[in-house]
């Protein structure tokens, strides 16, 4: 990356994340947030480094060509503790058919969707390496073993993600938030899609929140808006199921990752419901401040978004379904 660019992102991000990170300090006042990232050849978001000191990381990455990255990269992170797990997870413990792919990052339990992908460049990606058999355990197994429990769920499985969250089942109960890769077509043979994603995070008390992240798929490489292959989507706790427990470090914790996510609305939300309970008013006050922030930073850059977007329009009536991209 260009220095002069690297330089500019830095100073931005510190402008928007030091404030944040001083309103958050006294909230969570010592406590940390444990994530459980599945999948994790690929690093994670820089959201989540900028809170490091805060987080308990636990990634999980059976492929033998990535473990040694993961190491790497999150070793330079200085997480409050990292545990690295190399076994594949599924539904249930036992054995699985790992197929190993040209490119580390699309290695699934599912075969490649090859006729999906050769409509787009870059196919031979999914092409299949080789395959191999691995022991598989189950989120729930891990968080037995450890004894621990998550407060937030991290998958990018390439399509294994319902599999592993039904071995979370006694698990997720603990857990506050989860961001899930989803995919609107079958990039993989079988697959679950985004509905049956959804449907099950409902049926484990969860909101769906929003989309964090759009892929899409065009047969140019380069140009053109393309079709939406698949996402990330952030599922919650609602912060008004949240504000009725009386466990001051769950709702510290629930703030703290309602900030990581830029999550505004729910903080606020969140600080509403505790005043209406008669809850912590010093703690529901420094959430609202929290939120307060957060959503005023949202509001400048959607105003220069639209602002961009009608500027562009004059050329390009369409110009906004394509800034989405």
């Amino acid at each position: 990356m260009n220095p002069l660019k690297q330089m500019l992102l830095r100073y931005f991000d510190m402008k928007f994340y030091k404030p944040i990170q001083k309103l958050l300090a006294p909230i969570l006042s010592g406590q940390s947030i444990s994530l459980l990232d599945i999948g994790a050849a690929n690093g994670i978001a820089p959201r989540w480094h900028h809170f490091k000191q805060h987080i308990n990381y636990f990634g999980v990455e059976p492929d033998p060509r990535s473990e040694h990255s993961v190491l790497l990269k999150n070793s330079k992170s200085e997480f409050k503790s990292e545990t690295l797990i190399t076994k594949a997870l599924w539904s249930s413990e036992g054995t699985i058919q790992l197929n190993l792919c040209r490119k580390p990052m699309t290695s699934s339990t599912f075969k490649p969707n090859k006729q999906f992908a050769s409509l787009f460049p870059d196919e031979e990606r999914f092409d299949v390496m080789e395959t191999i058999k691995m022991p598989c355990t189950t989120v729930d197994a891990i968080s037995a073993t450890l004894n621990q429990s998550f407060d937030v769920l991290k998958l990018d499985i390439q399509g294994a993600e319902l599999e592993v969250l039904k071995g979370a089942s006694a698990s997720i109960g603990n857990s506050l938030a989860a961001e899930v890769e989803v995919e609107f077509h079958h990039m993989y043979e079988q697959q679950p899609l985004f509905d049956q994603i959804f449907a099950f995070m409902k049926s484990q008390g969860f909101d769906f929140v929003d989309f964090i992240t759009f892929y899409r798929f065009s047969p140019h490489i380069n140009v053109g808006l393309g079709q939406l292959a698949f996402a990330d989507a952030l599922f919650m706790r609602s912060p008004e199921l949240i504000s009725e427990s009386s466990d001051t470090s769950l709702i510290k914790r629930y703030s703290a990752i309602c900030a990581i996510y830029e999550r505004g609305d729910l903080l606020t939300r969140l600080s509403r419901a505790m005043s209406a309970h008669g809850l912590n008013v010093k703690l529901a006050s420094e959430i609202f401040e929290l939120g307060s922030q957060i959503s005023i930073r949202n509001h400048k850059t959607l105003s220069k978004y639209t602002f961009a977007s009608k500027l562009i329009q004059i050329q390009h009536p369409s110009a906004r379904a394509h800034m989405v991209h």
